[in-house]
């Protein structure tokens, strides 16, 4: 899983969008369930890679997805790496109620710059 990626993110509905000089940031004090987790690993296949400094990454051939944790174990938000054209493979995953039901995929549009 090398060369270019779509960034993409799963985030609590209502959460605030700041781009700034290190990328995306996101205002919330509402949390994710470890459902939608569950939920995205076993749909989409992905294989636990490593865990670190409150990130969990998970893998598959073309996706990989990074759980972010708060100091409470919580789920602030997940990001994803899309290769080879999984953003449509994602979008369809997230058309669930187990995810509209309490989150929003988030696709950053073309031309912003990180």
């Amino acid at each position: 899983m090398k060369g270019k990626y779509k960034a993409a993110f799963i985030i609590p509905i209502g959460t605030n969008k700041i781009m700034d000089e290190d990328g995306w940031v996101f205002e919330t004090s509402s949390r994710l369930s470890p459902t939608v987790k569950e939920y995205l690993i076993d749909t989409l296949r992905l294989k636990f890679q490593e865990s670190y400094l409150g990130i969990e990454a998970f893998i598959n051939e073309s996706i990989k997805m990074s759980v972010f944790y708060d100091s409470g174990h919580q789920i602030e938000s997940i990001h994803f790496q899309l290769f080879e054209g999984s953003e449509a493979i994602l979008s369809d995953v997230c058309k669930v109620d187990k995810i509209t039901d309490e989150a929003e995929l988030f696709i950053p549009q073309q031309g912003f710059v990180a």
